[in-house]
């Protein structure tokens, strides 16, 4: 009976280690998967913070370039280059570093600024290199980075520019001459004369525009807008007045050229 009663005990003290070494098991693997997840949480605290703080340096290059872009708004014709408003040209990536003044001498922080023409062969945007002038500029992307080496995060910004409307009046999103050209006898003939100046015959709409936000004063002016049969659209006194066609033009009539920005 004595060797029954200690083969028992002997047996509960055995089945007492298992399930204390169970449970330690159980509680060891919860703490390690705690653990996990909070070392995860913690990267991607980490990583959402220097994201945020990539693009608020992306966002302060973007607005350092343009205020320069801005700044050359008033710098009359269009010979003005990158360079002459940047101090540099875009370099072989089409590159130009943010002065390092944007962000309090902080050695982490840093921006590239590129900007975009249109290739005027396939009409697709492409990345400026080298010299260029300020009017080839349609868009600037900025690239803010935080952190050195390994742990860099980068995010980029984008924003459409306007370049230099030079001795033209700046409207909205388009530069429009800033006064009458000579009359001419024909629709084709106004046509013709903005072609041949390097910009086009405005459309009705945008000579209302101009009439409507700048000190531009619209006469009877030949518009782009072509209704069909020959038939032209005239603005007048900043609204569509009518539509006449060639040969019922009695006298010369005024035009004005605009040009995309």
């Amino acid at each position: 009976m004595k060797n029954n009663r200690e083969y028992k005990k002997n047996s509960n003290e055995g089945s007492i280690l298992i399930l204390t070494m169970l449970a330690l098991a159980g509680a060891v693997s919860i703490a390690v998967a705690m653990s996990s997840i909070s070392i995860v949480e913690r990267k991607m605290t980490t990583k959402s913070r220097k994201s945020t703080i990539a693009f608020q340096s992306a966002s302060s290059g973007l607005e350092w370039a343009m205020k320069k872009i801005n700044d050359a708004e008033g710098i009359p014709g269009s010979s003005k280059t990158i360079q002459e408003v940047f101090g540099v040209n875009p370099d072989n990536k089409g590159q130009i570093i943010c002065p390092s003044n944007l962000f309090s001498n902080n050695s982490r922080l840093s921006c590239k600024i590129t900007f975009l023409k249109r290739d005027p062969a396939t009409g697709k945007r492409v990345l400026i290199t080298g010299s260029a002038n300020m009017e080839d500029i349609i868009a600037v992307r900025s690239t803010g980075i935080f952190g050195l080496n390994t742990e860099k995060v980068g995010r980029a910004l984008e924003a459409y520019a306007m370049p230099n409307c030079g001795t033209d009046e700046r409207v909205a999103d388009f530069c429009i001459d800033s006064s009458d050209s000579s009359g001419v006898t024909s629709w084709g003939e106004a046509v013709a004369n903005c072609e041949g100046a390097g910009k086009r015959l405005c459309t009705a709409a945008e000579l209302v525009a101009a009439n409507q936000l700048s000190s531009v004063i619209i006469s009877h002016l030949f518009s782009a807008d072509v209704t069909g049969n020959g038939e032209y659209a005239v603005v007048d006194d900043g609204s569509i007045d009518n539509l006449i066609t060639d040969s019922g033009i009695t006298a010369t009539s005024n035009y004005r050229c605009c040009r995309n920005r």
